[in-house]
């Protein structure tokens, strides 16, 4: 019913199954990567679950940057007809937890699709790590959790600063893809100041306790939602 009478939101319906299309051609890029990997090295050792990984990097991708970057849209076409803010803003998320549902649904049944195929076709070479953080609810409760509220959290972004969001988006990205493995991957011997940062930055985060990543979690989840909210209450129609 809210999503019948919410045309902002009900017109992502054409883009809903294009997007979980895109998790399964990136599971399928992933399995040919793989495939290749195992028939031209000549002793590769193990194999790992690389078409899953890259379907969970297009979940990730179609949630916070295609549901994003399509919520000024929606958003002013939505209101244009009548709907309201929170209503709008209560549909657009309940579209996005769909697609993260689904979603997740979806990489989990790959997941068990690529265990038995490469168990059948690599019997010879040991599975190098399995994924077990997909059947972790409380981690896959924060991942939903986290991916809609970037959605949403860039959306309202888009929405408040136009293109110049895009700059900021770009930037968190790379940031995300560049140093935060460096980060975690960095070993003592450097002598740069960033390879000393990292092993620092790194020390804390692995000593930090539970109690603490749930409060930083908490904190970063209610300042996001707070921003979403008050900016979709002062944006403006375009």
């Amino acid at each position: 019913m809210m999503l019948r009478n919410c045309p902002g939101a009900r017109r992502l319906s054409g883009s809903f199954f294009g997007n979980l299309l895109l998790i399964v051609l990136g599971f399928l890029f992933g399995e040919i990567l793989l495939f290749l990997i195992m028939f031209l090295e000549d002793d590769p050792g193990t194999w790992f679950c690389m078409g899953t990984v890259i379907a969970l990097v297009m979940l990730l991708v179609t949630t916070v940057l295609f549901y994003g970057v399509g919520y000024t849209g929606a958003f002013s076409l939505a209101l244009s007809m009548n709907c309201t803010r929170q209503r709008f803003l209560l549909d657009y998320s309940l579209k996005i937890l769909a697609h993260l549902v689904l979603g997740y649904l979806l990489v989990l049944g790959l997941y068990r699709l690529e265990l038995l195929v490469g168990h059948a076709a690599f019997p010879d070479y040991p599975l190098e790590a399995e994924l077990s953080f997909l059947t972790d609810w409380r981690v896959v409760l924060a991942g939903i959790a986290g991916m809609l509220l970037s959605a949403l959290f860039v959306g309202a972004m888009f929405g408040r600063f136009g293109r110049k969001a895009g700059l900021i988006v770009y930037l968190v990205w790379m940031f995300c893809c560049f140093v935060v493995p460096k980060i975690f991957t960095a070993e003592p011997g450097g002598e740069g100041v960033f390879d000393q940062a990292a092993l620092l930055t790194q020390s804390a985060l692995l000593r930090m306790p539970m109690a603490g990543w749930i409060t930083l979690g908490a904190i970063a989840a209610v300042s996001m939602l707070a921003t979403v909210v008050v900016m979709a209450r002062k944006q403006m129609v375009r």
